[in-house]
């Protein structure tokens, strides 16, 4: 790694001698404040539409949740990095808003790379396997264990090495970001940390599609010698179709994340120069990885069946109109109406979308 003190000096010098602004850190400030207005506005519609629909809280769509929380937390510290490149200041903003806004990032980013590998699981186990297995293994103390540990294992990865002296966290003149110290004299540890999860969660994820993938193709060849109940094979296609949707979000998300991991990775083998225009890249490669966060809710509004009809009534505030509703909608409609009952809502919307067959995958909710 580079010599500490001579990057230390070159971040000074870097901060005082580039205080004109390029066109290329106000693309970046406007790209960086987008996803923040986009992504918290998307991201708190989705969470809202889990509150109001009992029909959206079952155990793949908790996951979903716990995903949609890590991208909320990541889109709203981006107003930290949008004044951090327009002012190229250590100063403007508090040292301990910096490092705070650091740590949400990097803990919500680490967060979602485990959720989403939950998710492949929880697909994999659900079509492969048999109910009563995928009943056992995503129960509802399994899901709160698997839910916490999601969050405890980047708060480990991150503070472990802090405090044993092997990372900084605050601005760095080098990539103009509220982000870990990347010339600290001991930062390859957690580079190498990073990456070996990385690569654990993206080759779990791949290989329990695989297995998706192989169990879909062996079923297909049967079902063309035998001939399936209807009912059976509409509950199927809707899991499928749920199943290529959440593929859509991890396929989106390893697709942003890799100019991002392609810097990463070779962060500890360079010095000198060569690691000073490498860590000024970082602001462009962490901008997709960043608008990940805000994709995920036009992935469920648009193709999710369940999500899609819950989100359209939320963004038109028809309230009654949403399917099943949960306990704490229902409250709201019996507060607004003084107190009268107000009548179910069938589960063929009419204002917002409708839907000609709604079932249910999973029959025990959270």
């Amino acid at each position: 790694m580079a010599d500490v003190a001579g990057y230390q000096d070159s971040n000074e010098t870097l901060g005082k001698s580039n205080s004109i602004l390029a066109p290329a850190d106000i693309f970046l400030a406007v790209g960086y404040s987008a996803a923040f207005v986009v992504g918290v506005t998307g991201n708190v519609a989705l969470l809202l539409s889990s509150a109001l629909s009992r029909k959206l809280q079952t155990r793949t769509s908790c996951l979903i949740v716990n995903l949609c929380v890590s991208d909320l937390l990541v889109c709203a510290v981006q107003p930290s990095h949008v004044v951090s490149l327009l002012t190229r200041n250590s100063r403007t903003l508090p040292e301990v808003l910096c490092q705070l806004s650091a740590a949400l990032a990097i803990i919500s980013i680490v967060s979602s790379v485990i959720t989403i590998v939950l998710i492949a699981l929880n697909r994999c186990v659900l079509i492969i396997k048999p109910k009563h297995i995928y009943n056992r293994v995503f129960s509802s103390r399994n899901l709160v264990v698997m839910v916490t540990m999601s969050w405890l294992c980047p708060i480990v990865v991150l503070v472990v090495p802090l405090l044993t002296g092997h990372g900084r966290l605050g601005y760095n003149a080098l990539t103009r970001l509220c982000v870990c110290d990347f010339t600290h004299k001991n930062a390859n540890t957690f580079v190498f940390l990073v990456i070996c999860l990385f690569t654990i969660a993206f080759g779990v994820t791949f290989f329990s599609y695989w297995l998706i993938y192989r169990h879909v193709k062996w079923s297909a060849l049967k079902s063309r010698s035998c001939s399936m109940p209807t009912e059976k094979s509409c509950r199927r296609h809707t899991e499928l179709v749920i199943t290529k949707n959440l593929l859509c979000v991890i396929c989106c998300f390893v697709l942003c994340v890799t100019p991002f991991m392609g810097v990463f990775l070779i962060i500890p083998f360079l010095q000198g120069p060569t690691l000073h225009r490498i860590l000024s890249v970082m602001p462009y490669v962490s901008l997709p990885l960043v608008t990940d966060s805000c994709l995920n809710p036009f992935i469920y509004g648009w193709k999710h069946p369940h999500f899609r009809v819950v989100i359209a009534c939320v963004l038109r505030r028809r309230w009654r109109d949403i399917p099943e509703p949960s306990r704490l909608l229902a409250r709201i409609l019996t507060y607004n109406t003084g107190g009268r009952e107000t009548p179910k809502v069938i589960s063929v919307e009419k204002g917002c979308e409708t839907s000609s067959i709604n079932l249910n995958i999973e029959t025990n909710n959270m």
